[in-house]
């Protein structure tokens, strides 16, 4: 298998919640979010990447940094470590943070 295929992209920022069907999380408030994509291309391909978030039910996504991450033995937290898995095997996954933003 090629090197570069088992690299994952973690694009980390915030969102917004945009809607109000969800049990977990409140309508307007923002969330830290982490992109994990299998995308080499994700600076191209931006618009569809927000766009699978967007679905998930988030809006006003801002991306802050990008880290690329080759070696699962590298996280130490297991939600990051599924969402890694869940990116290899599905070509991208969102992880939100449960605790909303808040700002003092």
């Amino acid at each position: 298998m090629n090197k570069q295929a088992n690299i994952v992209y973690v694009l980390s920022g915030y969102a917004k919640c945009a809607t109000s069907n969800n049990d977990k999380y409140k309508l307007g408030n923002k969330h830290s979010i982490g992109l994990l994509t299998t995308d080499k291309n994700y600076q191209e391909n931006l618009k569809q990447l927000k766009s699978f978030i967007k679905g998930l039910g988030w809006e006003s996504i801002m991306f802050c940094t990008v880290e690329e991450v080759e070696d699962i033995n590298s996280l130490s937290n297991n939600v990051l470590i599924s969402s890694f898995i869940r990116a290899q095997e599905n070509g991208q996954s969102l992880v939100v943070n449960d605790q909303p933003i808040t700002v003092h």
